[in-house]
């Protein structure tokens, strides 16, 4: 059986990484790889985190046309945040349903954030062994669910590091271990189902880069504010460690498919260490829209009383609880609001404003009055610096309407606040404004997030476009290598 052409894409790879490896004369099968093929680095879309940069990967549209921008989304009959899967998102066809409805055999494993588009030719799984487990499996046949148990029944970080964080160096050595421990695994689950059959096109994903990006980067550098030296003694190089595994993994794949196949390396968005005041974004937006003076309402009150008298791990437990008295809440608090923040990666903040004709409790009319809201948002962010440098907090201020006009742009933020991570290495603890005054910004819980930068890498005979492109490039570049592939 053959697979003519093979996708390998990990989530949260960094291409920059992988070549110093290389460099260094580490990750033999990446080099192998790396040296017959040509390099396509992209730029991610504006304000963008990998949810977004996935998705447009897929469906070769940027995120104006799918409107999925977090893993959580925004509500405007409600003003609730809610996963993305339950709200009724845009349907949309990802390329290797094009391709499926053309007749070629297509596999799909494990894709970031993919569109379940059942397929007539081709098999696919979705949320087996992800980064974070929101949702159960979904596999295409009965027996594609029974060959992956056969690997691995059941998904060893299933609980997630989000659900329950490790503090401790042993605990941090045991996620990390289960992490890293299942990688070959599903490299032989890969390479046993796409030789069991003949592929036009077979994707193959990874996760673990994300997960230890994420989690562990403030191990790499004792320079990091949050380095733990007992850990680090621990855990010796996690990235490297995590990539070395990727490594054995590309090997075992390149072998099972020959040197005939076309073979891909799809990675991003890249990691570094975690500098953002998202944790802040609702003191910020609340300042900045209702004064500095303003007396916090009673949700604000409650919501501090929450998180500082409760622990953590009784937090957890009654979560769905919180969740639904926040909904009430919100729904009295923000409809009188002009804007306010939404959950977003730690790469920028994003703020909605209540427009008028598009909000439950719309305040702001479309037109001037929305462009000048924008530019006082603009104007006041800008006034915001850290206070251990002194240096601005902002690195950039992004209005979608000004960027894009695609058919589901109202379903992003209206902002993204991108944030100043230059020289800076280890979080944000203050922010100060002239205007606005101190703000605690709280610790998250990662210690690295994503850059704005991805790689594909594609065969030498593959024409590629004038470097950086977006994601949405990569639809076509695979696509088009498909089509050309003799079946």
């Amino acid at each position: 059986m053959a697979v003519k052409t093979l996708l390998l894409g990990f989530d949260g790879g960094d291409g920059e990484f992988i070549e110093s490896m290389i460099a260094r004369g580490d990750l033999h099968h990446f080099a192998r790889l790396r040296a017959s093929s040509m390099a396509q680095l992209i730029e991610n879309d504006p304000g963008q985190g990998n949810v977004q940069f996935w998705k447009c990967a897929a469906i070769g549209r940027g995120p104006d046309h799918h409107g999925h921008y977090f893993y959580l989304q925004f509500d405007p009959r409600t003003y609730d945040t809610v996963l993305g899967s339950k709200l009724g998102m845009p349907k949309v066809t990802p390329f290797w349903a094009s391709l499926d409805q053309e007749g070629y055999r297509v596999a799909v494993i494990d894709w970031y954030q993919m569109p379940t588009a059942k397929l007539k030719h081709g098999a696919f799984i979705h949320r087996w062994q992800p980064h974070e487990t929101l949702t159960g499996a979904v596999y295409s046949s009965e027996a594609l669910r029974k060959l992956a148990d056969g690997y691995l029944t059941d998904n060893p970080i299933a609980e997630s590091f989000a659900t329950r964080p490790r503090e401790t160096p042993e605990e941090l050595k045991d996620f990390f271990d289960r992490v890293i421990g299942r990688i070959e695994a599903k490299a032989r689950f890969f390479a046993d189902h796409m030789t069991r059959e003949d592929w036009d096109l077979y994707v193959a994903c990874f996760s673990e880069a994300h997960n230890i990006g994420h989690y562990y980067i403030h191990l790499q550098d004792e320079r990091h504010a949050l380095y733990n030296p007992d850990a680090a003694a621990l855990i010796k190089a996690p990235l490297e460690q995590c990539y070395r595994a990727l490594d054995k993994a590309v090997g075992i794949m390149l072998d099972a498919v020959g040197e005939s196949a076309n073979v891909f390396m799809f990675a991003g968005p890249g990691m570094e260490p975690f500098t953002s005041a998202n944790t802040a974004m609702d003191e910020i937006t609340r300042r900045m829209d209702l004064g500095f003076e303003t007396p916090k309402s009673a949700a604000e009150v409650t919501k501090e009383a929450y998180r500082s008298f409760l622990p953590p791990e009784l937090r957890r437990k009654i979560a769905p609880f919180a969740r639904a008295v926040r909904r009430r809440f919100v729904d009295h608090e923000y409809r009188r609001r002009r804007f306010f923040a939404l959950p977003h990666g730690g790469g920028a903040g994003a703020i909605r404003i209540n427009k008028k004709g598009r909000e439950r409790y719309g305040v702001i009319s479309p037109g001037a009055e929305y462009e000048a809201l924008v530019e006082e948002i603009a104007t006041g962010l800008a006034s915001f610096k850290v206070a251990s440098d002194e240096r601005p907090l902002v690195k950039r201020v992004i209005c979608m309407a000004h960027e894009y006009d695609g058919p589901h742009l109202d379903l992003l933020p209206d902002i993204f606040v991108e944030w100043e991570r230059a020289d800076r290495c280890g979080g944000v603890a203050k922010i100060i404004s002239d205007r606005f005054g101190e703000i605690d910004v709280p610790l998250p819980v990662r210690t690295g997030d994503h850059n704005e930068h991805g790689v594909l890498w594609t065969p030498k005979d593959v024409s590629v476009l004038s470097s950086p492109v977006r994601p949405a490039a990569v639809a076509d570049i695979v696509m088009n290598t498909v089509r050309k592939t003799p079946r």
